[in-house]
């Protein structure tokens, strides 16, 4: 039956109204608008504290931003208090019509007013003795008394990190996200100079072997055998930018996100930002003298500049005459015991004593007997114990603990071998005695080592001690107070795997006929070294290179392999990657097509912004860090996903 149409339109009113009203019953009551109206409305133009100091006494200012304390109330009708604002910056503010009578600490206020010398002060004193005589105070959004409540954090500086949000509004913080998007302009200026194309590269990646555990991103998609497909998310953008290089770009880099699900130090986040770049017809040294130049700049631009070492060993800044120090990977080892030196103590130095016949004899394996010296390092035992006992503390090492002896008094200065007979032969003590001349004061600590040609023990039990000693209240002043760099190369192109182990062994053990990249699979080899390949491979040196400052491994870059018969080799036979056609053919496929020689290089950019703002956690310089499980406490992830949910990506919960 036809509805007429004047009916029809009766029936949807009728339908319209029934609606809405159904809808209204569900609503809470509205909030009034004269409460939320004003705190939309408010003057846009407003200076900030630094400026607002910069006028003069009598002039009138507009400021936005929070009550940074409770406000104090002086007198009836006078009240004090503090606004900071978006900068961390504070000023003092007078309130004479009890406009903060019921504000909250943590309150977003706009606050108006005019300047005014505070009392006692004169007009030639500094604009820092300027107050603000508030005429109005408009509360933008008031905060609840959890703010209040959490004062005491903000003292320290250390919010929980589930308020994260509170912490970033402290001035240090501030400051750190500020030094972070200028490190992001100066890279990006400096690089452009240099002639490199910033390009993105995908996120969403095919999982590949690189190393690091991956993230996986499970699909909707099956494969015609209905097996779920997954993305990965990119360990680094390393076979992307290999891909541009067979694309025909020059010189490329990136500001890009990475993602390696592994376990966390302060140091270490599962999502990260590194600086990416690689280059055209070009070796290492071409990648090192711009990532150099580029490093050296935002050093001079946002902090004291970087230094290095002379051939003398003397710590020197960078010039175009005094280039960062290069140092072999078997140079770092043998004398700081790891491969990424600090050289903030240049002189602190491990000695082999192989050249006296003091040789390890606990382990055929580790045949190196070194030490490293401590000179007038304590007054007496109670001094020694008190400054010095955590270094013999098995918990601080991965394997062995090195022998820690005090030199206590003259007797000792002839007889201390004796406490390192168990460990290590001696032909000629009294030579070592009279050569290495310790004194009352001084301490002495040694270990055993791999034979400088098999050095994969990194660090070693006395690198790792060198570390301790240099992170130590008792040392801190004799460190040299520079950022202090060196090149590492001619690393081991392979290590030979590890076995997983408890520390219960003092030495580390390794698999049979397995080996890794010490960097990666791309690394090209040595030209000397290249027979090595099809004899020995852990002996074949690579053409790799990190850059390191104050012992942190800044960045790291190699040549890469751009001959698909010789990656094939490295896949197949050396790194027994099963199939590796179906894993790396995309970039086998395209060496076939002509793709030139390459070369590149990736800074942790959150380490180095780290640096430059002097705190040794990244965490402190990302907006929303996880936590030391891989958590973003703020928003609560990882979460749980219901099954109805899993099952369109072909993913279910165990049973």
């Amino acid at each position: 039956m036809k509805i007429p149409q004047v009916e029809s339109r009766k029936i949807t009113m009728i339908l319209a109204r029934s609606r809405l009203h159904t809808f209204s019953k569900v609503l809470r009551e509205l909030p009034a608008l004269d409460i939320v109206k004003p705190r939309f409305e408010f003057q846009r133009q407003a200076q900030n504290v630094k400026q607002s100091l910069a006028c003069n006494p009598g002039d009138k200012v507009v400021i936005n931003g929070w009550i940074d304390k409770k406000p104090r109330k002086i007198g009836k009708e006078l009240i004090f208090g503090e606004i900071r604002d978006s900068q961390g910056d504070v000023i003092q503010v007078v309130d004479s019509q009890s406009f903060l009578k019921n504000a909250a600490v943590e309150d977003v206020v706009q606050v108006q007013g005019s300047l005014a010398l505070k009392k006692g002060k004169k007009s030639d004193e500094p604009k820092t003795s300027l107050e603000l005589k508030l005429e109005s105070v408009a509360t933008l959004n008031g905060a609840d008394k959890r703010a209040a409540d959490l004062q005491d954090f903000k003292t320290k500086g250390a919010y929980p990190p589930e308020y994260r949000y509170l912490q970033l509004r402290l001035p240090k913080f501030q400051q750190f996200l500020q030094t972070r998007y200028q490190l992001s302009k100066a890279l990006r200026q400096k690089f452009d100079e240099l002639g490199f194309t910033e390009i993105e590269t995908p996120i969403l990646f095919k999982s590949t072997p690189e190393g690091a555990r991956e993230f996986l991103v499970p699909t909707r998609r099956t494969t015609t055998d209905e097996e779920p497909t997954f993305y990965a998310l990119p360990q680094s953008p390393q076979q992307y930018k290999q891909l541009l290089m067979a694309s025909g770009i020059n010189r490329y880099f990136q500001v890009a996100k990475c993602f390696r699900d592994e376990d966390l130090r302060a140091d270490r986040q599962p999502e990260f930002t590194q600086l990416d770049l690689e280059m055209a017809f070009a070796n290492g040294e071409d990648v090192m003298q711009s990532v150099e130049e580029a490093v050296t700049f935002v050093w001079k631009k946002l902090s004291r500049g970087l230094y290095t070492l002379d051939i003398q060993g003397n710590v020197v800044p960078v010039s175009e005459s005094q280039p960062v120090r290069h140092m072999s990977y078997r140079q770092a080892m043998s004398q700081y015991g790891i491969d990424k030196p600090d050289l903030c103590a240049p002189d602190l130095k491990i000695l082999d004593l192989s050249e006296f016949r003091a040789l390890g004899n606990s382990d055929k394996s580790f045949p190196i007997f070194e030490v490293l010296i401590l000179r007038n390092a304590f007054d007496d035992k109670k001094d020694f114990n008190k400054k010095w006992s955590f270094l013999k503390n098995p918990e601080h090492y991965n394997y062995r603990t090195p022998k820690v002896v005090p030199i206590l008094n003259e007797q000792d200065k002839s007889q201390w071998v004796d406490q390192f007979l168990d460990i290590a032969f001696f032909e000629n003590p009294k030579l070592v005695a009279k050569a290495l001349d310790l004194q009352p004061g001084d301490i002495i600590c040694g270990s055993t080592r791999q034979d400088i040609l098999k050095l994969f023990e990194n660090p070693t039990p006395l690198g790792k001690l060198r570390q301790l000693v240099m992170k130590s209240n008792a040392y801190k002043d004799k460190l040299i107070d520079q950022d202090v760099a060196v090149w590492i190369k001619d690393f081991p192109l392979f290590s030979p795997v590890e076995k997983e182990s408890s520390n219960n062994f003092e030495y580390p053990e390794y698999e049979e006929d397995r080996v890794e990249s010490s960097h990666h699979p791309f690394t090209m080899v040595q030209i000397r070294d290249y027979a090595k390949l099809g004899t020995n491979p852990t002996q074949a040196l690579g053409q790799h290179y990190d850059l390191v400052v104050n012992g942190v491994e800044l960045g790291g870059g190699s040549t890469r392999v751009h001959d698909p018969q010789l990656q094939e080799y490295i896949f197949e036979e050396i790194l027994k990657i099963k199939e590796p056609h179906k894993v790396f053919g995309h970039l086998l496929e395209a060496f076939k097509m002509g793709t030139p020689p390459h070369a590149g290089f990736a800074i942790g950019f959150d380490r180095m912004c780290a640096m430059l703002c002097g705190t040794e956690s990244i965490r402190d310089v990302m907006a929303f860090p996880k936590s030391v499980t891989g958590s973003d406490l703020v928003v609560g992830s990882p979460s749980t996903v219901k099954n109805e949910a899993l099952e369109q990506y072909n993913v279910f919960k165990k049973k």
